[in-house]
C-alpha cells in the first residue's frame, strides 16, 4: 500500500528498483520499428472496418495500461508497439503486446 492505496505489481517493482537505485527509464522502439508497428495496426484497423470499442472497454484498457512498467508518459515502450496508448485503446482490432487486453 502507498498512501492508503493498493499498489500494482508493476508499481511495486518500480518502487523497489527506485529505492535500490536501479531505476532505468523505459525507452521507445526505434522510429523505424514504431513506423512498421503503426502501419500494421492501421492495416488491422482498416481491415476491421475501423471499429472502435465502447467507452467501458476503452476505460478498462486505460486502467490496465496506466500502471504498466512499459508505459512512458502516454506511450507503450514494448518493441512491438510504441503506440500512443490513448489512441490505440480505442481501436477494436488492437491488443496489448503483453496480453493484458485483447482485440474485440
Amino acid at each position: 500500500m502507498r498512501n492508503g492505496k493498493e499498489v500494482s505489481p508493476a508499481e511495486r517493482d518500480a518502487l523497489i528498483a527506485e529505492a535500490r537505485g536501479e531505476q532505468e527509464s523505459p525507452k521507445l522502439p526505434s522510429k523505424t520499428r514504431m513506423a512498421k508497428n503503426f502501419v500494421k495496426a492501421v492495416v488491422r484497423h482498416v481491415g476491421d472496418g475501423m471499429k472502435k470499442v465502447d467507452l467501458k472497454t476503452y476505460q478498462h484498457r486505460l486502467d490496465v495500461c496506466n500502471p504498466c512498467h512499459m508505459r512512458l508518459k502516454n506511450r507503450c515502450t514494448h518493441e512491438d508497439c510504441g503506440c500512443f496508448i490513448d489512441k490505440k485503446a480505442w481501436w477494436a482490432s488492437e491488443e496489448c503486446p503483453l496480453g493484458k487486453w485483447f482485440g474485440v
